[in-house]
Parts: C-alpha cells; sequence; structure tokens
C-alpha cells in the first residue's frame, strides 16, 4: 500500500485528510517532509547522491537525507525513519536538533511532479563508528560525500546543476557551520 500522507492547506494548517504520495505530488498538494543535516566531529557535512533512478532530481546532491512525514506521525520521528532508511544510521529524537520550518514550491519533470512542501529542518553529528558505516538506501541514495563548509560553497558556486536547490538550507549552512 502506498504511504499515506497528511494533506495541508497553503498557510501550512491541516486540511483535515491524508492521502497516497502519488496524490500528493500530481496535484501539488501541501504536505510535511523533514531534511537532515548530518556533520562529522570535523564539522564537515555529508551529502547523499540521490540515486540516479529516482523519478526527480537523480544523481543529484542533496541534504543528507530527507522524507515524508506519514499520516498521523510527528516531525521527529520521521527524521530518525529516514537517517535509518537513507544511511543506515541509528537514532534517538534527542540526537537530533531541529532548526527550522521552511516552505518550498517545485514543478519538476516537465510538471508531472509538483512539490508543494513545509518542511522541518534537523541536523546531527555522526560518530566516526557512524560516518565508517554509512549504508545507502538501495533506489534512493547512490552514495555519499563529504565536505567542509568552503568546498560545498565553492562547488556549489561552480556547479549549482548538480545540487538539489534547498536556498533556506543553504543560507542556515552558509551563517550557521
Amino acid at each position: 500500500m502506498e504511504e499515506q500522507i497528511d494533506v495541508l492547506n497553503a498557510d501550512g494548517t491541516s486540511a483535515g485528510y491524508s492521502c497516497g504520495r502519488t496524490k500528493v505530488h500530481s496535484e501539488g498538494l501541501w504536505h510535511r517532509t523533514v531534511h537532515i543535516w548530518a556533520f562529522d566531529k570535523e564539522n564537515r557535512i555529508l551529502f547523499q547522491l540521490r540515486a540516479r533512478i529516482k523519478e526527480n532530481n537523480p544523481g543529484l546532491l542533496d541534504t543528507s537525507c530527507a522524507g515524508h512525514i506519514s499520516a498521523g506521525d510527528k516531525s521527529i520521528n520521521a527524521a530518525v525513519r529516514e537517517l535509518r532508511e537513507e544511511l543506515g544510521v541509528t537514532k534517538s529524537p534527542r540526537d537530533l536538533e531541529y532548526l527550522f520550518e521552511a516552505k518550498h514550491e517545485s514543478v519538476l519533470n516537465g510538471g508531472q511532479y509538483l512539490d508543494n512542501e513545509f518542511y522541518d529542518v534537523y541536523r546531527t553529528t555522526l560518530s566516526e563508528e557512524e560516518k565508517n558505516s554509512l549504508v545507502p538506501q538501495p533506489g534512493e541514495v547512490d552514495g555519499f560525500i563529504w565536505m567542509t563548509r568552503e568546498e560545498f560553497f565553492a562547488k556549489h558556486k561552480l556547479h549549482p546543476e548538480k545540487f538539489v536547490e534547498h536556498p533556506k538550507d543553504f543560507l542556515w549552512l552558509m551563517e550557521n557551520t
């Protein structure tokens, strides 16, 4: 069965119903997601390389991990789940720091995929053991790249087309890492 997602109004309030992920994106319904930025002890940033078979933004560098918040679930639970699924890292809610909420609208795949979301952004730090045992989720993640803040901004400036754009996240990275 397809994942069910709570639908929101354009102001972020609950619309009072849930539906499948396919309908959410084909009709451009507002919904909630999470972004998690993982850092190592040297304050390097983990970027995931999205799987080349992904429906949208295939093969691009993206947040450490991200995902939809399932119907009835809490943001922090979704963040913990996504870390486990996409990175193979087990964290508890207390291991994540809530940073901010952002609103984002995008039209992908020639208008076939409408992504209207409010997303909660979290930060976590990975231990050396976690860092050295990352497991990319098949079909979702092809690999991982660690970058310093300076390396990221230099690469993004030269090749923005290689990154999934997250302007509010990137502003936070510029000002806070």
